[in-house]
């Protein structure tokens, strides 16, 4: 083994441990490798940036922009909805119906488009034939994969192989070269599920989700159980919340409450933003646990101190302050102090943030820090005194006693609380408690059972009985004194019929929306888009409390409350999906003329291909620049629609398939799995490399895989005299076969959510599915290509 075969083979390991543990976005890890082959001088620099200018790369994100196109001009939803008219009531051939048609569209669309295209369709067609959304989601995210196999542009691993066969000098794919091997491969795929896999489906019907005739009204897709949470609370006289806006009010921090509708002088006020004023005599409808407010109700806050007598208790029990400036180059920089998790990172609390002349006291927990930043931190001494050798501060140093005199003012006090036994807070940590981010108020000790916890850690958990020494400021006792001026009212609110079920509607997160890992809170949800989140339905489970600290997850369905137009808005956001095409227009999408133009586009761009006039990469760059031209949409949707993680873990992975070529690497690896295989002879050899590539796959990212694959298969075909375009095509199809997991693709992850589904469940259908797969796939390749050549 030489050096260049050993440092580009440790470079692959690297970064095959760097996809698996995903330590970095594998974007990056791609990256990362073109320049260390580069800066090593495994490969030129031409070498280095030629996957940039690369065919394949260039007809991916061509490809992107041409399937948005489509769907955007409303192309897709027509063939679908056509054809899945046909469907029928029948199990069987619903899944049929919806798969073929999946698959239909992926052939020439991207996967990952199909499926969000096509899933308000088949929620619609599961609501009306009152068939379980997990009866259908799960094989139609299968077809649009499946279909992924029949055609060289169908998914980004076939352009890659093809790509890779030209590279090395051979003949590569043709549009439809995958055709007679990936068509049979869909076809015995949906007849498995259809007719055999079904069975391995959940089956549950969702309650409050039964079979629906044409034209009825609209119903949830999901069981959220919102009337068991639902109970009716009312301002009395001299509230201290009369005037108050609702975003002032202090129900969600303290107790999770959402107010879902307000009756005020025989008028009843939905949809409510934060801006909404409360005025006494109003009647509250809330979602929250009832159980938790009487709880609260029993919560007693006694004073125990204030102003400079704080002072005195606390450095009677070694608790000290501290000031530290932000550093250049601190990693806190543009992190908020909710993101950095100030508090369990250095075991201190931020009383005050300087910037400037001005001191901030409230709402520190989404404030981003900055540098020069000067905070006031409280906790032991023996916590604070690291951070003055800590390269993230400057100038941190304990204050005197004798400067403290004006850092706790008279507003600021120290109090006893004691937990109820069936307090929220029992069983929960103290960070995750929400009392120092929502109510700024900051536990000092915890007193249980004759023993004394002073300044406890962050992941301290509280019990049943507790009595917390809590530092804070009147404005935090004063929002739980008003909380618990609410009058708990018995029975339902009487509200006009119709009104409440106006306002709903159920959306799940759309594949690339800027939502997914943001809370609530973070994108200030209600303000945004004028509608309330009743519900989050994640895992088979509506979760309805406490949902404004919930990040969001890709594949989570909300339940959504507000304004008709509100509602609507959400048809033209690429954030969400909605799940009910009833709760918008019906041609809110569809474009006739443009749909015209871009089916002719698109046709545009295969007949040459077809004919051999043109290569894929230009026609399909000239139909995305033409896609926009019409106007089917615009630039802006273009650059949202291309997949950039998939262009540039392409771009720079192609290097490494060139060094481990140029290296003798891929011939040395060649030779040793050829060894172990060929003694099996052909079929040995196929389906050894078939294996490796499937069971690598649910490990490491497809396109990433045939990339490096390419080389080692080229190499076996050329040490076992095999064809070359048959092991590429089996590397193709191994890789793209995705079945067994909801992470190993986006598709698989977008139904999860709508379809309740958990991991066991694409394991078992997804097993037997990839079994299948191979077992037509590789039959089909050896009479396609000749077993001997």
């Amino acid at each position: 083994m030489t050096f260049e075969i050993a440092a580009v083979l440790t470079i692959l390991g690297v970064s095959l441990v760097l996809f698996v543990t995903e330590k970095l976005r594998m974007d990056v890890v791609a990256l990362l490798v073109l320049a260390t082959l580069a800066i090593m001088g495994l490969v030129d620099t031409t070498q280095a940036l030629a996957g940039f200018s690369n065919p394949a790369v260039v007809t991916v994100w061509a490809m992107f922009v041409l399937s948005a196109g489509l769907s955007a001009t409303g192309v897709a939803d027509v063939i679908g909805r056509q054809v899945l008219k046909l469907a029928g009531k029948t199990e069987p051939r619903m899944i049929l119906a919806i798969m073929l048609t999946a698959g239909g569209l992926s052939a020439f669309m991207n996967n990952i488009g199909v499926a969000a295209l096509m899933l308000p369709v088949v929620m619609d067609i599961a609501r009306k034939t009152g068939t379980p959304p997990s009866r259908l989601l799960m094989p139609m995210a299968y077809g649009s994969l499946l279909g992924g196999l029949t055609t060289l542009i169908g998914t980004p691993p076939n352009l890659v192989a093809s790509n890779a066969l030209e590279q090395a000098g051979y003949e590569p794919f043709s549009l439809f070269a995958f055709s007679p091997v990936g068509v049979p491969a869909m076809v015995a795929g949906a007849l498995f599920v259809a007719f055999i896999g079904r069975h391995l489906l959940p089956s549950k019907m969702p309650e409050g989700m039964e079979a629906e005739p044409e034209g009825a009204g609209r119903k949830l897709q999901f069981e959220h159980d919102l009337e068991e949470r639902r109970f009716q609370l009312r301002l009395s006289e001299g509230s201290p919340l009369d005037g108050v806006a609702l975003k002032d009010a202090g129900l969600g921090p303290v107790l999770g409450l959402q107010v879902v509708g307000v009756a005020r002088a025989g008028k009843y006020f939905s949809g409510l933003g934060g801006d909404f004023v409360l005025r006494a005599g109003d009647q509250m409808e809330v979602q929250g646990r009832v159980g938790e407010f009487e709880d609260f109700l029993n919560w007693k806050a006694l004073e125990i101190a204030t102003g400079e007598d704080v002072l005195q208790i606390l450095s009677s029990q070694k608790v000290g302050l501290m000031t530290a400036q932000i550093a250049e180059g601190s990693d806190l920089v543009g992190l908020s102090v909710r993101e950095s998790d100030f508090n369990c990172r250095f075991s201190a609390h931020i009383l005050t943030v300087r910037r400037g002349g001005k001191v901030m006291r409230d709402g520190l927990a989404d404030l981003e820090f900055a540098v020069g930043d000067v905070l006031l931190l409280n906790g032991k001494r023996d916590d604070l005194e690291p951070l003055e050798d800590d390269a993230g501060f400057t100038d941190a140093q304990l204050v005197s006693e004798e400067a403290l005199k004006n850092v706790y003012p008279k507003s600021e006090m120290l109090m006893e609380l004691v937990v109820p036994e069936d307090s929220r807070l029992v069983d929960r940590t103290l960070a995750n408690s929400g009392l120092a981010e929502d109510l700024g108020l900051r536990v000092i000790g915890i007193v249980r059972r004759g023993e004394a916890v002073y300044f406890p850690s962050p992941d301290e958990v509280f019990r049943g009985g507790d009595q917390l020494l809590v530092h804070g400021r009147q404005r935090s006792i004063d929002m739980i004194g008003a909380v618990q001026s609410l009058e708990l009212v018995e029975g339902e609110m009487e509200i006009p019929d119709g009104l409440h079920e106006e306002g709903y509607t159920e959306v799940t997160l759309a594949p690339k929306s800027s939502l997914v890992g943001k809370t609530l809170r973070e994108v200030d949800f209600r303000r945004r888009y004028g509608l309330q989140v009743l519900s989050i339905w994640r895992g088979g489970r509506a979760f309805r409390s406490y949902l404004r600290n919930m990040k969001l997850e890709f594949g989570d369905a909300l339940l959504l409350s507000g304004e008709r137009e509100a509602v609507e808005s959400l048809a033209d956001d690429s954030d969400f999906l909605i799940l009910s095409r009833s709760a918008y227009s019906e041609t809110a999408r569809n474009h006739p003329a443009k749909a015209l133009v871009a089916a002719a586009l698109m046709l545009a761009v295969v007949v040459p291909v077809l004919l051999g006039w043109l290569p894929i990469a230009i026609a399909s760059v000239a139909g995305a620049a033409l896609m926009v031209t019409a106007k089917c949409l615009t630039m802006e949707d273009a650059y949202k629609a291309i997949e950039w993680k998939s262009v540039f873990l392409i771009a720079g992975m192609i290097p490494l398939g060139t060094a481990m070529d140029s290296s003798g690497a891929a011939e040395w690896v060649a030779q040793g799995v050829a060894g172990v295989v060929e003694p099996f002879g052909f079929w040995g050899i196929l389906v050894g490399l078939y294996l490796l590539t499937s069971v690598a796959t649910t490990i490491v990212p497809t396109t990433a895989l045939v990339l490096i694959m390419a080389p080692i298969a080229i190499g076996m075909a050329n040490k076992t005299g095999m064809s070359p375009q048959l092991m590429m095509m089996a590397i193709a199809m191994a890789a793209s076969a995705s079945f067994t997991s909801p992470i190993s693709h986006p598709a698989n992850v977008l139904v999860m959510g709508p379809g309740g589904y958990r991991f066991i469940d694409y394991v078992k259908m997804g097993m037997l599915l990839a079994l299948v797969v191979m077992l037509t796939v590789l039959p089909a390749l050896a009479l396609y290509f000749g077993a001997g050549r």
